[in-house]
């Protein structure tokens, strides 16, 4: 199996030459090469990646690649970045022709059959780019009888088609900046992918293109790695956890994205590894206090008992985990409003694990009721993971993460 990050075999020493020169101190054996990678990236996408003036990449997605070879030992000048267009980017990675891609590249349940996952480093959503111009397109209900265009090998467009609008009329490209400059000389009437790669856009284009704003989907950036390199795959969703938590993360969205007026989602939860899970405890070696409480934040969840919720949560912790939880909780979603006021959701427990008499952690499942069919990609059911610390001979949820479950 082709290495993540190829390091060259070092001399195994030097043979001296002469005895004339044994009295020459030995300078022994040679510096080993750099290390080196080879990253996948887009270079179609303002604020995501692009090429500079100088021809070097610039953006969000290339300072978060820049930042994880940073963390395996390799410098900027020792990548070597590759183009992965949205249709390449499975075969470059199987294929061992890069080590791994950072490339828009959503989190989806086919293709994590094909690839793996690290990360999610950003989440982002399904918007709509539009003229300036245009009165008669907000939603994607509104392209019935017009033209979209998406980018070869990119499931966007078909989306609209499946649960928004079925007289939408589907057009592809090789590049998205391509679609964009269909949409400039009036061809296209949309171009339709995630709404940070088209802010960029409409950044470019100021009181020419703009950004719809209702997000319909949503993604979940990941790293994508050769299927199966689980050590990669682990190494890097911790860098990436590093990244967001020194401050580099929310450094670069600045500096790349929110800068020309894009509003992004909170940092994501990064979850370790989406390939492995926490298996079932058995019940007759765990604390029985422990089983009691997650039971219980299970049930005041369901019952909306947020003062309840609270009283099993680290203090420290409560307003991050509320956070979480309100954030992926359909009836506090802003963005979608009176749609989805008869949404509804049940957590049931599906496994605990204790690692010592004071820790433990817990996943818990998240299925949703009465969404509304076209927003199962915006709402789609969640597997949390909770680390417990038993303090003062309580237990309490000190932690919470969520994984979406790819439909």
């Amino acid at each position: 199996m082709k290495r993540a990050i190829r390091v060259a075999a070092v001399a195994a020493g030097l043979t001296l030459a002469a005895c004339a020169r044994d009295t020459e101190p030995d300078a022994g054996p040679p510096a080993p090469p750099p290390r080196t990678l080879t990253i996948g990236i887009k270079f179609d996408q303002p604020g995501l990646s692009t090429r500079g003036a100088d021809g070097k990449p610039q953006g969000f997605d290339v300072d978060t690649a820049v930042y994880i070879a940073g963390k395996l030992g390799v410098t900027p000048d020792h990548i070597t970045w590759r183009e992965a267009r949205s249709e390449q980017r499975e075969d470059l990675l199987n294929s061992g022709t890069v080590d791994f891609v950072v490339a828009s590249y959503s989190i989806t349940a086919g293709r994590q059959q094909l690839v793996s996952f690290a990360g999610p480093y950003l989440m982002a959503g399904q918007d709509l780019l539009v003229r300036q111009s245009e009165r008669g397109i907000d939603r994607p209900e509104d392209l019935n009888g017009r033209t979209v265009c998406t980018a070869e090998g990119s499931t966007s467009a078909e989306k609209i088609r499946r649960s928004f609008a079925y007289g939408v009329q589907l057009t592809t490209r090789d590049t998205y900046a391509q679609c964009v400059a269909d949409l400039l000389t009036g061809t296209v009437d949309a171009v339709t992918t995630d709404d940070v790669i088209l802010a960029g856009y409409a950044h470019e284009h100021p009181g020419t293109l703009k950004v719809a704003g209702h997000r319909f989907t949503r993604e979940r950036y990941g790293v994508g790695i050769r299927k199966g390199d689980l050590d990669l795959q682990g190494r890097i969703t911790a860098i990436i956890r590093m990244m967001i938590d020194d401050g580099s993360w929310r450094k670069s969205m600045e500096t790349n994205l929110t800068a020309g007026g894009y509003k992004p989602l909170a940092a994501p939860v990064v979850f370790n590894a989406p390939d492995k899970a926490v298996e079932p405890g058995d019940p007759t070696t765990l604390d029985p206090q422990l089983i009691s409480t997650t039971k219980a934040v299970a049930a005041t969840s369901n019952a909306r008992d947020w003062e309840g919720f609270r009283s099993l949560v680290c203090p420290e912790n409560a307003d991050a985990i509320d956070e979480i939880v309100f954030g992926y909780t359909p009836q506090f979603d802003k963005g979608l409003g009176s749609e989805v006021k008869n949404a509804g959701y049940t957590n049931t427990v599906t496994g605990v694990t204790q690692s010592d008499p004071n820790t433990a952690t817990f996943v818990f499942h998240e299925a949703f009721t009465n969404v509304p069919e076209k927003y199962r990609q915006y709402f789609k059911d969640i597997d949390y993971t909770g680390n417990m610390v038993r303090r003062d001979g309580s237990w309490k949820l000190c932690s919470l993460a969520a994984d979406f479950v790819e439909p």
